[in-house]
């Protein structure tokens, strides 16, 4: 009975007027020529061409002030170049994806930039409380039991951490409230996050149980048009060992979208950590792969993955006095941030470096980077070579 409750609320939500069209090959292209002074910036993994440093929307708190300050920085990033956009419902309690979408929109209406040049990701996996709800009393543990138990749209029993979530019919849901936050019919991509979470809670025979599931109702959500494709945000997952409990491997997640969702599946995308305090991405072999063992970008390189560098600046700490010999590296770059960023856009493998931004003037400072030409592979394999001697 409440699972059949939870269908029927599913059902209501997407009766909702949104902006139709997403991102193409030709909407795209048409933005990256644009920007012909900015050298080897876009990027074309599969058909579309992303921006190699995109926007993201998680800093700040769930205030009309920092709302403010994204509405501006958003327009300020398409004017520089930037046609990617990465959010999720758990930012910011629903507010980025709210400030997105109202910022977009009103570029969208005034003729700035066209649907099909932008694209947009969210993601899903945390149980989010929304500020906005009558439902919510002031009280938001109320509000999440309510809205999430009670209807029948998540198990207890398979909740982790006491926030995160994959039930299936918990991911359809929160793609129709992205949609409605984002005030777009469809959404470019749309990620699980943090996964390796439920594998750690239920173990991997349940969580290839749970995974099937997943991957099925994205399935779904691609055929009706909700989402154009999806992915996998990781945070440990790919970057620990093969012995570790809660290691993904990148193999088996494709070998079972490939079982479930056939050979035209919509699995297209990973999110990983990458950055100069935390490169096990490029630095550490902890996947196996047909060549045997290798890092992750290594295993994900020309399979037509595109891969997003989340937290390039390592939340500020990798900007904090970076050695001389990473300075030197990258010539022509002012500020430390910019260095980090260049060494994430740069890494072999890597579509694009997601920097949160919320300041037209760190809007202004990154995408400085983008006109400088990417640093070639041998730079990145010396810098790794003289921390291993430092080391």
């Amino acid at each position: 009975m409440q699972t059949e409750r939870a269908r029927v609320s599913l059902r209501a939500m997407q009766d909702f007027s949104l902006r139709k069209g997403r991102a193409t090959p030709e909407g795209t292209r048409r933005f990256a020529a644009r920007f012909p002074e900015l050298p080897g910036h876009f990027r074309r993994p599969d058909r579309l061409y992303l921006s190699s440093i995109g926007m993201g929307t998680k800093p700040g708190s769930a205030s009309g002030a920092d709302d403010l300050l994204y509405r501006t920085a958003v327009p300020h990033a398409l004017e520089r170049g930037v046609n990617v956009f990465d959010t999720a419902l758990s930012y910011r309690m629903m507010s980025s994806e709210r400030a997105l979408g109202a910022s977009l929109g009103r570029a969208f209406d005034e003729g700035k930039v066209e649907r099909d040049e932008v694209y947009v990701i969210s993601k899903g996996g945390y149980l989010t409380v929304d500020p906005h709800s009558p439902l919510i009393a002031g009280d938001g543990r109320r509000y999440l039991v309510d809205t999430y138990i009670r209807s029948g749209l998540v198990d207890p029993e398979g909740i982790a951490n006491g926030v995160h979530s994959l039930d299936p019919l918990f991911l359809a849901d929160q793609i129709e409230r992205s949609r409605r936050n984002l005030g777009l019919a469809t959404l470019d991509l749309y990620c699980v996050q943090e996964p390796e979470l439920q594998l750690l809670t239920g173990g991997p025979n349940e969580f290839r149980t749970l995974l099937v599931g997943v991957i099925e109702t994205l399935e779904e959500a691609v055929a009706r048009g909700a989402i154009a494709a999806y992915g996998l945000s990781t945070w440990s997952g790919l970057l620990t060992s093969h012995l570790d409990r809660g290691h993904l491997s990148i193999v088996d997640l494709f070998q079972l979208a490939l079982e479930v969702g056939g050979p035209d599946n919509h699995l297209c995308a990973v999110q990983l950590p990458y950055n100069l305090a935390m490169c096990e991405a490029q630095g550490l072999k902890t996947q196996i792969g047909p060549e045997g063992y290798g890092a992750a970008l290594e295993t994900l390189m020309d399979t037509g993955t595109t891969v997003f560098a989340t937290v390039p600046l390592a939340q500020g700490r990798a900007v904090r006095g970076l050695p001389e010999f990473v300075r030197e590296a990258f010539p022509g770059l002012r500020t430390d941030a910019q260095r980090c960023l260049q060494f994430a856009r740069s890494a072999p493998g890597v579509t694009t470096a997601l920097v949160g931004m919320r300041q037209t003037e760190h809007v202004e400072e990154n995408l400085a980077t983008a006109e400088i030409e990417p640093a070639p592979p041998e730079v990145i394999e010396a810098l790794f070579e003289r921390a291993r001697e430092e080391a």
